[in-house]
């Protein structure tokens, strides 16, 4: 199984949620969302917020423990593991649930949830959510230096 970088990871899911937006490009929550994670290469994203909470999300994931706000803001890519294309969902899932609960649960933003839930060994609610993640890694792989914006 390939693994990605958390940098390769946060621009697959960029390119998997543009990709998400542009099969509709209607006005609303998703599109607020892209805009802020809009990612900036060695930078991180248009908020740099989301940055860091992207990085916190991976550490949680793959420490089991959480992360405070003080230690997220000292985060960077090289302190964390690459992630398999699972934990790379995972990862991506975490984060747009934090944001969901966040800025008080949008329902575009809890019905995309919905269809991207996903149960090891039986996948995701919506089975093209699956084909589009790997989708999106692999346009990710074969194009390092896309910054996956719309």
């Amino acid at each position: 199984m390939t693994t990605m970088e958390p940098e390769q990871a946060y621009r697959a899911m960029m390119t998997f949620l543009w990709g998400l937006w542009d099969r509709t490009k209607q006005p609303g929550e998703l599109g607020i969302f892209c805009d802020m994670c809009s990612y900036i290469p060695g930078v991180g994203t248009a908020d740099p917020a989301m940055w860091y909470d992207w990085l916190a999300v991976v550490k949680t994931l793959q420490t089991g423990l959480p992360v405070s706000d003080a230690e997220s803001a000292t985060l960077t890519p090289a302190a964390l593991k690459p992630l398999d294309s699972e934990k790379g969902y995972i990862a991506m899932l975490e984060f747009i649930r934090e944001y969901w609960e966040r800025v008080g649960r949008p329902a575009e933003i809890g019905d995309l949830l919905g269809q991207m839930r996903y149960t090891p060994g039986a996948g995701t609610a919506e089975p093209e959510m699956w084909k589009r993640w790997l989708a999106a890694m692999e346009e990710v792989r074969a194009n390092p230096s896309s910054t996956s914006n719309a």
